[in-house]
């Protein structure tokens, strides 16, 4: 009986092993079919028939993931790390889960785990470069993206948001070169040659970079965020009647573009045309009410006209919006001790300090607000130290200059 059970125990292993590999076969001609649900009952069996395998797992939630059966999905896939936690398919698939279910969190540490686990996998440093962006951790994704690069030297998009983490890093030059290396793989994609302008301007080419956005226009004459671009570059260059020709060319052909707005108020405001200017400003925050930048510019603008009171609620507006907004806090401090409150002004100015401890502004500032406070010692302080940030601060300009 013995010899018989032993018998009838390998021939069940035999006929089990046979089995998966035709159900497992059948199963990945159905998923490459596209048939998610014939291809989920077929690995559904395959897991029933090798239980401990974390890639039938991960194939399960893989597929429920793609029926829009998300939380089922997330639960195979953790069913599959439990099984293998170095499974790194699982944890890139989890990863991605938990990021369309808007919890970044909990999906980065597992999208770095598969980036860890098969570093030579672009499809995961892609990913993880993209959800780093996402969350304002550009340097971090510089490394993945730039790995991905490497791994797919032809894939223009990659190099297109290695650009964009090294443009978000303030690596200007390497952000050129990625979008460089985007461009000359797909001449045709605007959107990188877009970006590509936008740096040679940053980099002191700006003819360079009209040119770029000149070529966009040419293969796409309705893109008008590259005639936002061209108005920008005569903006950098102090060309302001040809900005805000271009500016209001921009608004005639689209009104709704919150950035030609705000631009054409620059130019305004800098040609002294601040009536003209506010309503720009104010144009633009009503398109984008998060353009944080425009509460600034128009508190500026009511400061210029004398107008502190005003100027106030609008750097407050601002510091809403961005609360380490640090140039808004010390426009407040400014636009505040105009209007007679030292203390409130302070505190403005202290903040401003700590958010940006490079500005000799706010201590110069503070320094006679002290002063009119009656406390010298402290005056004195904040003027010593507002000459010792900007000496330093001139210090590292003529070191850039003479590097340059």
């Amino acid at each position: 009986m013995r010899l018989f059970g032993l018998f009838l125990c390998l021939s069940l292993s035999a006929w089990g092993a046979d089995s998966l590999q035709q159900v497992e076969s059948q199963a990945a001609a159905l998923k490459a079919k596209g048939d998610a649900s014939g291809a989920l009952a077929a690995y559904q069996k395959a897991a029933e028939l090798d239980p401990k395998s974390p890639r039938f797992q991960d194939e399960i939630g893989f597929l429920l993931a793609v029926m829009n059966r998300r939380d089922e999905a997330m639960r195979y896939f953790q069913k599959a790390l439990d099984l293998d936690p170095k499974f790194a398919p699982a944890h890139y698939h989890l990863g991605v889960a938990l990021w369309l279910a808007k919890e970044p969190a909990q999906s980065i540490p597992q999208l770095q785990t598969a980036a860890a686990l098969d570093p030579d996998n672009a499809a995961y440093r892609i990913q993880l470069g993209e959800a780093l962006i996402a969350t304002g951790q550009y340097r971090e994704a510089v490394p993945h993206l730039k790995a991905a690069a490497a791994l797919q030297p032809n894939n223009a998009p990659v190099w297109n948001k290695l650009g964009n983490a090294l443009q978000k890093a303030e690596d200007t030059g390497g952000a050129l070169d990625a979008y460089q290396h985007a461009v000359d793989l797909d001449p045709a994609d605007t959107g990188a040659r877009n970006n590509l302008g936008l740096m040679l301007v940053k980099m002191h080419r700006p003819e360079d970079g009209i040119a770029q956005f000149e070529k966009v226009i040419a293969a796409d004459p309705s893109n008008n965020m590259a005639r936002v671009n061209i108005g920008f570059t005569y903006l950098e260059k102090g060309e302001l009647d040809q900005a805000i020709a271009v500016f209001r060319d921009v608004i005639a052909r689209d009104p709704n573009i919150a950035s030609a707005h705000y631009n054409l108020g620059v130019a305004l405001k800098d040609k002294d045309d601040l009536d003209n200017a506010k309503p720009e400003f104010a144009r633009a925050l009503e398109l984008d009410p998060g353009l944080s930048e425009a509460c600034y510019m128009l508190g500026i603008v009511y400061w210029q006209s004398g107008d502190f009171t005003q100027a106030a609620k609008e750097m407050r507006a601002a510091i809403a919006l961005k609360p380490d907004y640090a140039d808004a806090y010390f426009m407040l401090g400014t636009a505040l001790k105009q209007n007679g409150d030292l203390t409130a002004a302070e505190e403005a100015l202290r903040t401003a300090m700590r958010l940006n401890p490079a500005n000799p502004g706010p201590y110069n500032l503070l320094g006679e607000i002290l002063r009119k406070k009656g406390d010298i010692a402290g005056s004195e302080r904040m003027f010593t130290e507002g000459t010792r940030v900007k000496q330093k601060q001139e210090s590292e300009l003529g070191t850039m200059l003479q590097r340059n």
